[in-house]
This record gives C-alpha cells, structure tokens and sequence, in this order.
C-alpha cells in the first residue's frame, strides 16, 4: 500500500516518518512524504501521483489541505482513495467543509504512533476488501 503525506512542516513530516517507520520496515506501507502542497497538487491534476492513502495538512500557505483534498476528488483516478486530514484546528466548520470536499478522516495534530499506526492498519483493510 502507498500512503503519501503532505505538510508544510518538516519537523512534523519527520515525525510522521517515525510515526510509521515500523510498517514501513515491516513492508506493510511504502511511503512518500512532500512538503510542497503547489507541487503536489500539480501531480494530482497531471495524474502522476500514484497512492492508496493521502494524510494532508489543512493550513498550508500556497495550496491547503481542502484545495488538495477537492482536486483530487474530482479525478476519477483519486475519486475512492481516502483522504485524512492531519491538523491542529478541528472545528465543527473545519470538518464540515472536510466533508464537502471529500475528507474521510480527521486527525489532530499532536498524533500518536498507536492512532496513526491503526488508521493506516484499517485503510488497508477496507482497501484490500
């Protein structure tokens, strides 16, 4: 399984990274982790990103996490792929517009290993399904 991140901060991309640095040695994920949301949204609309699961940041400065999560949504090649947000500012508005914009799930910055680690766990799943 392909599980690509998006944050604008690199420390918490590191994080993420250790966060499942054990699947990924196990062979369970392969990941990618991007810290330009521009770039990564020119991937989506070009068809060139390959993933079964996106973990994207909300606020970022040039492109966020709904302009992200949107794009993709609207191409059927994403159209299914689950999309989680990984934020520190979940409101009801914040998740409200999530859900207009195709956002599956919701994770609150800071993120444990154990809650990261299950919700990859359970995309697989219901993918492999």
């Amino acid at each position: 399984m392909k599980v690509v991140f998006i944050d604008d901060s690199t420390i918490v991309l590191k994080t993420l990274n250790t966060l499942v640095s054990d699947l990924i040695e196990d062979g369970i994920v392969e990941c990618e982790f991007h810290d330009n949301s521009s770039h990564l949204k020119k991937m989506i609309e070009s068809e060139e990103l390959e993933y079964d699961l996106l973990f994207v940041d909300i606020n970022m400065p040039q492109v966020t996490g709904y302009d992200i999560a949107k794009t993709a949504k609207a191409i059927e090649k994403y159209s299914d792929k689950p999309i989680i947000a990984v934020t520190s500012a979940y409101t009801q508005n914040a998740k409200d517009l999530g859900k207009e914009v195709g956002i599956d799930d919701w994770f609150v910055k800071s993120i444990v290993t154990d809650s990261l680690q299950s919700s990859i766990i359970n995309s697989i799943k219901q993918l492999s399904k």
